[in-house]
């Protein structure tokens, strides 16, 4: 009879355990929602930070990986960097133990060169620096936390290479014009030459080209030639400006990691999140720009020197050292950008 008993209450008693065991199991591990279903929904942010302000679109490929596909592009805005004149191998300002300014070449040149050219001459140059940069990216996040919110990342962006380009500024362009017309000047003095020749009849004065040749050409230092210590020199170009371009990589592989959450409670399909990583871009940028550099022939029969200037391209974060004070601290932040680093905030909506 006990023991009809006891069987009958186990019997009845298993249904209700097993119930409870499966409820269990459902609060310990909760259901996939819309939102985790792979290929189910699309993530479309928007970006910004260090890459510049872009747009992305998102979807999990499986519970723990996502695909991720963007574009960026760098604001234009401006950043300065001064070029200082030298007359010859003589700065354009000295100054004596006390910090009072010394007379230089530049300051005896400078009333002169009103009177040649009609324009203000300053003893230097502003060149402003602008942002080329854009990429499109792919990459793939792994979500490993049950709450999926960190993940790790890897991926690449592909753009162009001209990370910026600096070229004197619109108020400076007289003072461009000016040395342009002195170098001329100068040269023509150099090799004996008339300043101006109008209908077969030569302009020349033995007293300016004496002057023009003790003061030397005017031109701007960036730093010594690595190997020789050889003074590096940029000039105006023929179109009486100095550019600069910045360059890397086209391909940049990409490592990293973010965090997503809600924006709040009451909205689960607007997100908030960021990502941090880095790119790796070929190495410290390219800074190249073109040397003034003087050659000098010696006819064997007259022994009469003539000289002319041609122009080389050249890498300033690689084949220059000891850069003067007004550009050092910019070409040092540059160099030391081997990687380029990620830092971009994003705001989501889940569709």
């Amino acid at each position: 009879m006990n023991k009809t008993l006891l069987t009958a209450f186990i019997a009845a008693i298993l249904p209700f355990q097993a119930i409870a065991q499966e409820s269990t199991t459902a609060k310990q591990l909760p259901p996939i929602t819309t939102d985790e279903k792979p290929l189910h929904n699309f993530d479309v942010s928007i970006t910004g930070g260090s890459t510049g302000i872009g747009l992305e679109v998102a979807t999990k490929v499986s519970n723990m990986v996502r695909l991720r596909a963007g574009y960026s592009t760098m604001p234009h805005w401006t950043y300065d960097m001064d070029f200082e004149v030298r007359v010859g191998d003589e700065p354009g300002r000295r100054y004596d133990k006390d910090g009072n300014r010394i007379e230089t070449k530049f300051d005896k040149l400078q009333g002169h060169m009103k009177d040649l050219t009609g324009y203000d001459v300053d003893d230097k140059i502003q060149m402003e620096g602008k942002p080329k940069y854009w990429n499109a990216s792919l990459i793939v996040d792994i979500m490993p936390f049950h709450n999926k919110h960190w993940y790790v990342s890897a991926g690449f962006y592909w753009g162009n290479s001209r990370f910026a380009d600096a070229e004197v500024a619109k108020e400076d362009m007289t003072t461009m014009l000016a040395v342009g017309i002195y170098d001329n000047m100068y040269l023509k003095a150099m090799n004996n030459q008339p300043f101006y020749t109008y209908n077969g009849q030569d302009l020349y004065n033995d007293q300016l080209s004496d002057r023009l040749r003790s003061y030397g050409r005017m031109q701007y230092l960036i730093g010594k030639m690595k190997g020789t210590d050889e003074n590096c020199y940029v000039v105006p170009d023929e179109n009486g400006n100095i550019n600069v371009k910045a360059k890397v990589n086209k391909f940049k592989p990409y490592i990293g990691f973010g965090y997503q959450g809600r924006l709040s409670k009451k909205e689960p399909k607007w997100k908030i999140g960021f990502d941090a990583g880095l790119l790796f871009w070929g190495g410290k940028p390219h800074v190249y720009t073109k040397r003034s550099i003087e050659n000098k022939a010696v006819d064997p029969e007259t022994e009469i020197t003539t000289y002319s200037y041609t122009t080389e391209t050249i890498d300033m974060a690689r084949d220059l050292h000891d850069y003067p004070d007004n550009i050092k601290n910019k070409m040092n932040f540059l160099k030391a950008l081997v990687v380029f680093p990620v830092l971009n905030v994003k705001i989501t909506r889940t569709f």
